[in-house]
């Protein structure tokens, strides 16, 4: 039985009870980690969303013949 973190081969014959605990553990891990990443897209989605509409409003907003105050 050959694992990879993320595409695993399994064959169909017996497994004793390590096998089958391992097999069900990396299940979970991949799942994890899966959840994992897809939390960490958002998050960054959402970091890149505020930050280009700062950006956009300092540049927007930026006049070089205002007078300081």
């Amino acid at each position: 039985m050959q694992f990879d973190h993320l595409n695993f081969n399994e064959d169909d014959d017996l497994m004793s009870i390590e096998d089958l605990r391992a097999s069900c553990l990396q299940k979970k891990k991949i799942e994890s980690d899966k959840k994992a990443r897809k939390y960490i897209l958002d998050v960054n989605q959402r970091y890149r969303k505020m930050s280009t509409r700062k950006s956009k409003s300092f540049l927007k907003n930026m006049n070089p013949f205002k007078k300081a105050a």
